[in-house]
């Protein structure tokens, strides 16, 4: 009888010890995959697709297709990584010149709803033709990329133009003067979600 109860002790701490074992190890495969693991911003989130619902009539539909032709929408609206840009600069940079973009600020959105708003925003200014001015001052911009491709956005919202820059070429458009859309959204993001451009 003595020796059964020592037999079952022994093969209680001999499973125990298992037990204790195997956490031991599932412990160091979780501290490995924790220690592989980048944080989230040296990651990068990559955005799913969206799509943009806008209404256009056929004449606004062809401006749009001209001015942002359907490569160049699939571009924006498949891109797992998109960022709003702004040139903001105080008084005492500003020197005059501004027909070339330099973003100072940037902000990378993460969440699909915010890059779909601005697309919405973008396309129904951009579907609407305007007589620009001549100024081109661009100080918003987007930089989208899917599988490689990247697409890039330069908007003069003082005198209506934009420019985009791809390659699938370079293509020109306006955007509509009064009541437009997009300023706000795009500025929104920028006061809300940008962190300033190291130079």
């Amino acid at each position: 009888m003595g020796k059964n109860v020592v037999l079952v002790f022994c093969l209680f701490l001999a499973s125990c010890a298992k037990v204790e074992t195997a956490t031991s190890e599932n412990t160091q495969t979780d501290s490995d995959k924790t220690a592989s693991v980048q944080p989230l911003a040296e990651r990068g989130i990559l955005l799913k697709p969206v799509a943009p619902n806008v209404k256009f009539n056929a004449r606004q539909q062809k401006y749009l297709d001209e001015a942002l032709p359907p490569k160049v929408r699939e571009i924006l609206e498949k891109a797992e990584k998109f960022e709003v840009l702004a040139e903001v600069r105080n008084d005492k940079e500003s020197d005059g010149e501004g027909m070339t973009f330099e973003p100072t600020r940037v902000a990378g959105l993460v969440d699909e709803l915010d890059k779909k708003n601005v697309l919405e925003a973008f396309y129904f200014d951009a579907s609407r033709a305007d007589s620009p001015a001549a100024c081109y001052e661009p100080h918003h911009g987007i930089r989208a990329t899917y599988q490689g491709k990247t697409v890039e956005v330069e908007i003069c919202f003082s005198c209506s133009r934009f420019t985009v820059k791809s390659e699938f070429g370079e293509f020109d458009g306006t955007i509509v003067r009064e009541n437009n859309k997009s300023e706000n959204v795009f500025n929104q993001i920028i006061k809300s979600k940008s962190a300033a451009i190291k130079q």
